[in-house]
Order: structure tokens, then C-alpha cells, then sequence
């Protein structure tokens, strides 16, 4: 866990305390999961207040908190001793009846509404490793599902089968609803799976994802089951492996993120379906599948900085016919980047 951008945020706002409750900050901060709780962070020390189900749980294995039984008005107490004037609030995973509750009890503060994904912008060895053993159990399910898939099985049995290996492999559950498409439902980004089934020649667009030790990972894989039938899904395939090529070798320190969408985006335009890539080409990746920073266009720009985890993932969709996406998750490094979701690469 690093503080630096923590740091920024405090220094920036001259904040007394950040007060969450947002499971995210808890596991990202104190290196637990828990459903429920308060964590306070000082500038020099940190308070995690959990309930009886988590008292034992989290002082065997929390690290960097002090901790306190969440009993009756002992929250409470707590803050009306401390008396923080200035406070940070999480805006991206704060509720309005917790603010207000916060607000009950401390009414004379004043609450500065921070982004809490900017915490964890820059991940650390150990927080990068989790984000990659999330990668290579998903890839390794993916490859057992590959074997099992047979024509007639459904996109939803595909879906349920692909979470099982997951989970199988050593996952914890899937980070996010696993996306399979056959046909010409691949034409839609974020399809939910169906009971369409499976014929030979389908093109076959599986987005998917583990979560390990409560970190994510995120990858799309498009390939044809049996003989392609149509020989446009061929060339969209390849098109946009070679974009997704291109922009993924692009990653490094010191580039903008808008110029890895660029890359990925020009390349699919020169070939005439520039219409048909309808979404941005990545994000960040870590606790949450959607993190900081965005990449592409409309979704900040930010520069890569070693340490940083984002996904670069080009499509081309078209209604009717189907479409196809090719997704990787990318550490950046201090001298370029190491592609997670591809060990074969650095083997």
C-alpha cells in the first residue's frame, strides 16, 4: 500500500482525517474484507472500527490500523472526541444516508469530497501480484473452457462453466458478470448471456475476469469455434488484434493515456470501421475492474506512471453480423510495460 497519492490528497485540503466506509479503502488500506465498518485515517495514523462478526478477523490479519469494536455509540464517541474540522468524504463510493450520519455526528466540519480510486492510482509489488495471479487464473479457465465448449451449449452455460473453473483454479468469485457472446450477439460490448447456442462457425467473445485476495483482473479473448462462415468477422478479428497489438506495445512511462486510445483508435479508423469502435479503449484496473486512470477520449487524461495497471481493449461491433474485442491487462513498468493477462510474452 502506498501513501503518496494519500499524501497529495491530504496536504492538497489540509485535511484533519479521511472517514470511509467503502469496503475498496478498508481492503486497499488495511489489507482485510469486510462487508461492514469505518476506517479513519489520520496523517500519522489510521482506526479500522469493525463489528463482533470481525473483531477476531481483523486483529489477526489487519496491518497498518488500530483497532476498535464497532459496539453501540463507540463510533460515535470516537469522533466527537476527535472533533476533526476538515474532513475528507470518498464522492465515488460514499452514500448519501452514511454522509449524513457522518454529518449528525461531526455538523460543525467541513467535509472536502475527495476520489478514493486515486489512492491506489499506483500499485506496489505485492498489489500488482495479486492483480496478476487474478490474470493467470483466469486465463488458465479460460483455456479449460476452450476444451469443453460443444455445439449446441448455451452462452449461459458457457458463462456459468467459465466462473466455475474461476473459482476452481483458485478464484475467489468472478470481479464481474462474465460476458459471452456467440454470433451475432457479439455485436453488442456488454452482452448478457442467453440461451443462444452455440453452432459451428460461430465467432465467440468471452470477456471475463477473477477476483484473488479481493483484487481483480480483466481480459476479452475473440476467436471462432470451428470454420468462420463469414470472411467481414475475419478481417474485423484481425483488425482489431493488431490494433489491441499496437496499443498495448505503446504502454510506458511517460505516455498520455489518450494517445494509447489514439493509437488503437487510428489504426481500426484506417481500415474503415472507425463507427463501429464505440467505447473508450481502457481503464484502470485493481480492488474495483474500473479504476483510474480512464483511457480514452472523454475520460481524462493522465500520464502513465510505473506502477499503474490498465486495460487496453479495442473493439469493432456490428449489428446484425457480430463483433469482436481483445482485451489485456498491463503493468506499467519503470522501463515500458508487462502485459499480465500474457505470460507466454515474458516467460
Amino acid at each position: 500500500m502506498l501513501r503518496t497519492e494519500l499524501e497529495k490528497i491530504f496536504k492538497e485540503n489540509k485535511l484533519d482525517a479521511v472517514i470511509s466506509e467503502a469496503p475498496q479503502t478498508r481492503l486497499w488500506y488495511a489489507g482485510i474484507q469486510t462487508s461492514d465498518g469505518f476506517l479513519v485515517i489520520e496523517n500519522d495514523k489510521a482506526h479500522l472500527f469493525v463489528d463482533g462478526r470481525y473483531i477476531e478477523y481483523a486483529t489477526k490479519n489487519a496491518k497498518n490500523v488500530e483497532i476498535h469494536l464497532l459496539k453501540g455509540d463507540s463510533f460515535k464517541t470516537f469522533l466527537t472526541k476527535k472533533a476533526y474540522k476538515k474532513i475528507g468524504v470518498e464522492k465515488d463510493y460514499l452514500n448519501l444516508e452514511t454522509f449524513e450520519y457522518f454529518k449528525s455526528i461531526l455538523p460543525k466540519a467541513e467535509y472536502v469530497s475527495i476520489v478514493a480510486k486515486k489512492f491506489r492510482i499506483i500499485k506496489d509489488e505485492e498489489e500488482f501480484s495479486k492483480v496478476e495471479e487474478a490474470c493467470l487464473i483466469s486465463l488458465q479457465a479460460f483455456e479449460e473452457l476452450k476444451k469443453v465448449l460443444v455445439e449446441g451449449m448455451t452462452e449461459l452455460e458457457a458463462s456459468n462453466k467459465l466462473g466455475y473453473l474461476m473459482r476452481l483454479f483458485g478464484a475467489e468469485k468472478e470481479c464481474f458478470e462474465t460476458i459471452i457472446a456467440f454470433g451475432s450477439n457479439a455485436a453488442e460490448p456488454h452482452h448478457h448471456p442467453t440461451n443462444r447456442k452455440l453452432v459451428d462457425g460461430d465467432i465467440v467473445k468471452v470477456d471475463f475476469g477473477a477476483q484473488y485476495k479481493g483484487w481483480a483482473s480483466d481480459i476479452t479473448r475473440t476467436f471462432f469455434f470451428g470454420k468462420p462462415k463469414e470472411k467481414e468477422l475475419v478481417d474485423i478479428l484481425e483488425i482489431v488484434t493488431e490494433a489491441q497489438r499496437l496499443g498495448r506495445e505503446a504502454v510506458k512511462p511517460g505516455i498520455d493515456t489518450n494517445e494509447i486510445d489514439k493509437i488503437c483508435r487510428d489504426y481500426i479508423e484506417s481500415k474503415g470501421y472507425g463507427k463501429f469502435f464505440t467505447h473508450s479503449t481502457g481503464h484502470g484496473v485493481g480492488i474495483d475492474v474500473h479504476e483510474l486512470p480512464g483511457v480514452g477520449r472523454g475520460k481524462g487524461d493522465a500520464t502513465l506512471e510505473a506502477g499503474m495497471i490498465i486495460t487496453v481493449e479495442p473493439g469493432i461491433y456490428i449489428e446484425g453480423l457480430g463483433g469482436a474485442r481483445v482485451e489485456d491487462t498491463v503493468l506499467v513498468t519503470k522501463d515500458g510495460a508487462k502485459v499480465l493477462s500474457r505470460p507466454e510474452d515474458y516467460k
